[in-house]
């Protein structure tokens, strides 16, 4: 629990957002920090998402977490209406088929197309009107936790290239691309991702009337605009040179697999592309919570969780991988209920998913072992 009010975010993407809402609703003080001159700079700026569960045969941990986090998003998509000028989602509802789309997985629907841009900004909205500070074009350097002082001291970098330091109670590291930099002693394992999406013009007569997912996935045309994705490479060590080869199929080839039909007709269309970085965990589950405490000795004795030491100041919330619709507020809410020492949202298993300490722990059970 934290006593002291005031929380240093760093990104303003679905994740910083989303906690910058829920700290500013338990009656924190954040302050967000997004190095880009915009929110929703990086994977959150797609102009069109996906909302929806994920199947399991065994209903497994993956699946429990998505289906929490939908539940979570779709609440607040219904409060956040009045801080957003033009609808926020559509719950038109997810077909999931097999990859060849010949097969019916599962029809959610609950499914639903969002704008993350438009999320993300009406988060903040909210979270300014609650007291919250968003500054842009600020990038941050370095995170040093102050042990005399009990505080966290951010080094941050201005848009002249001015540096300068600022103190909180508590950080919350939620941008992407630079959660390796920032936490480099927290062993949170994560990939990097680059996707790309296609966006097509398209009159919404001519449009899927719900969102499919097969190979890829298509929205409905909403505005005019259709959304198909998501061809992805991923990164060697975060080297955007360095690329490993990854999904062979174009865009386009996705929808030839889901709508053969749409797909001629978006043949004769020039797409607007938009190419953006994530990060994923190994296990593709997200980063939720304390990070690792780096200066402490890991001892033979420590084989559980909660035997790890923590950060006392130090939080994460990051690696959505493709989930960060689903996994941004959940994760948010979350941290909240941890600062202010109320309850979790979700039961002790889901939380200890969503460690970021569990790689960690694996690793220093290895070690034993050998």
């Amino acid at each position: 629990m934290l006593t002291r009010k005031t929380v240093g975010i760093i990104g303003a993407g679905l994740a910083g957002a989303a906690c910058a809402r829920a700290l500013a609703a338990a009656g924190f003080l954040p302050t967000v920090f997004e190095s880009a001159h915009q929110h929703a700079a990086g994977a959150s700026g797609n102009p069109i998402g996906i909302l929806h569960k994920l199947y399991s045969k065994d209903h497994n941990l993956a699946s429990q977490w998505v289906e929490h986090g939908v539940a979570t998003t779709l609440r607040w998509i219904s409060e956040l209406g009045q801080f957003s000028s033009r609808p926020l989602a559509g719950q038109c509802g997810v077909l999931q088929l097999d990859a060849q789309a010949s097969e019916l997985i599962l029809w959610d629907p609950q499914g639903a197309w969002v704008r993350p841009p438009e999320f993300v900004k009406a988060c903040l909205s909210q979270a300014r009107a609650l007291g919250a500070e968003v500054h842009f074009g600020v990038r941050a350097k370095h995170i040093r936790e102050d042990q005399s002082t009990d505080t966290v001291e951010l080094t941050l970098e201005g848009q002249e290239g001015t540096t300068f330091k600022k103190m909180f109670d508590a950080v919350i590291v939620c941008a992407a691309g630079e959660l390796s930099r920032l936490l480099p002693d927290a062993m949170l394992s994560l990939n990097s991702i680059r996707g790309t999406i296609s966006s097509y013009r398209l009159p919404q007569g001519q449009s899927l009337p719900c969102v499919v997912c097969a190979a890829g996935y298509v929205t409905p045309s909403i505005d005019g605009e259709m959304v198909v994705g998501a061809s992805y490479e991923r990164l060697a060590d975060g080297d955007l040179a360095a690329a490993e080869p990854g999904d062979e199929l174009s865009n386009l080839d996705r929808l030839r697999i889901i709508s053969p039909a749409l797909a001629r007709d978006c043949e004769r269309l020039s797409p607007q592309e938009r190419t953006s970085l994530r990060c994923a965990t190994l296990d593709r589950m997200p980063h939720v919570g304390r990070v690792l405490d780096a200066q402490a000795r890991l001892t033979p004795n420590m084989s559980q969780m909660h035997h790890m030491p923590r950060s006392s100041r130090l939080w994460v919330l990051g690696g959505l991988g493709s989930r960060g619709l689903s996994s941004a507020p959940l994760g948010a809410e979350i941290i909240a209920a941890a600062l202010s020492g109320a309850p979790p949202p979700v039961a002790k298993r889901l939380l200890q998913a969503v460690d970021p300490v569990r790689f960690a722990l694996r690793r220093h059970q290895r070690r034993k072992i050998s």
